[in-house]
């Protein structure tokens, strides 16, 4: 028996002949209708498709490249950082290479992840995949304000989409979070509660979307008719360990931040770890806002305000964009910009008490 069993797990993949026995047309048939070649009617390519899938029928992917000139590799750009330590690196990645999954499922391609180190690092990676033909595609973060990665891509017509948008005006597919109102709308929050010093917990400026969170920061104070409180924007790493070593430091000068808008999740429980050593308590002492896209910040103690935008549906997306991008649709046509979604578990109005008093 155990002999029938393992020559039944070793049963031989279906193939061409399988799905002309199944089908009845002729193995010429079939192939062609596999390659979708026109001279095959719709209705037929369609019943070959549906067997194809009911028995779990994979082309041959060599044979395919050979034909068609594809590797049928979607490429991802995966930066990990080679700092020691560190303590939240790859947690967001995993949720968008299974978005990026979902959206490949049941097509011909296949992702292939490319660790990276740096932007510098990333773009070598990308020319390589270019001139070597590693993938018919690209996606890829951590956009800079210039990043050359997108203008050798662009120069080279090299399908891809970025997660995130570089500060110059080009055409190319993108998915990315409208990082600029993000930043008002939670800035906002805390001044209509009475906070005029709140801290604003930021990746590096020469990030894009740095610079899209100190647009609308500041916007928001000038909306309210004051002086934003540039002084209290704090650039690093977006480590739990920057988001609190960054309240250590901002509580021990005489004009303290009230308030904290936070980048990310990594950075927000290293702020609540921060308050915590300092005797700090959200919502009594200081107001934190942030933002969420792995869903973990209900679980934090205790649960505060944030802005939720799944990563799973930005990764879909991604994979959906880059799919129809090699096939040939307009980069112009492949764009979205998602605003995430206030999930508020606080008041956010510790400044107006303190101004009260």
């Amino acid at each position: 028996m155990a002999t029938e069993m393992h020559r039944a797990r070793r049963a031989p993949p279906p193939t061409i002949k399988t799905l002309a026995e199944m089908t009845g047309y002729s193995i010429a048939t079939i192939s062609k209708a596999l390659r979708e070649s026109p001279v095959v009617a719709p209705a037929t390519r369609d019943l070959i498709f549906k067997a194809a899938r009911e028995v779990g029928y994979q082309a041959n992917a060599r044979g395919m490249a050979l034909r068609t000139g594809k590797s049928f590799q979607a490429a991802v750009l995966m930066p990990v950082t080679a700092a020691r330590d560190y303590e939240w690196d790859g947690v967001e990645y995993t949720q968008t290479l299974s978005g990026i999954s979902q959206a490949l499922d049941g097509t011909d391609y296949r992702m292939s992840v490319h660790v990276i180190r740096d932007a510098a690092d990333g773009a070598e990676a990308a020319r390589r995949i270019v001139d070597q033909g590693l993938a018919d595609g690209l996606i890829f973060s951590g956009i800079l304000a210039e990043d050359p990665r997108i203008d050798l891509l662009v120069a080279e017509q090299f399908p891809f989409v970025s997660m995130g948008r570089c500060r110059k005006d080009i055409d190319y597919a993108h998915v990315d979070i409208d990082n600029e109102w993000a930043a008002h709308a939670a800035t906002a929050r805390l001044i209509a509660g009475g906070h005029r010093r709140i801290a604003l917990v930021n990746p590096e400026r020469r990030l894009s979307y740095a610079l899209d969170r100190i647009d609308g920061f500041a916007r928001a104070f000038r909306e309210a008719g004051l002086d934003a409180p540039m002084e209290l924007i704090a650039e690093g790493d977006l480590s739990t360990h920057f988001g609190r070593q960054t309240v250590i430091d901002f509580l021990q000068r005489d004009d303290a931040p009230t308030a904290f808008v936070c980048i990310n999740e990594s950075t927000t429980l290293g702020v609540l770890s921060g308050l915590g050593s300092l005797g700090r308590q959200v919502g009594v002492d200081v107001d934190v806002i942030a933002y969420d896209d792995i869903n973990v910040s209900a679980y934090f103690t205790p649960p505060i305000t944030t802005f939720y935008q799944p990563i799973e549906v930005l990764g879909r997306t991604l994979g959906q964009f880059l799919l129809r991008r090699m096939e040939g649709e307009d980069p112009a046509a492949l764009r979205q910009v998602f605003r995430p979604t206030l999930i508020a578990r606080q008041p956010d109005n510790l400044g107006g008490r303190l101004i009260q008093s």
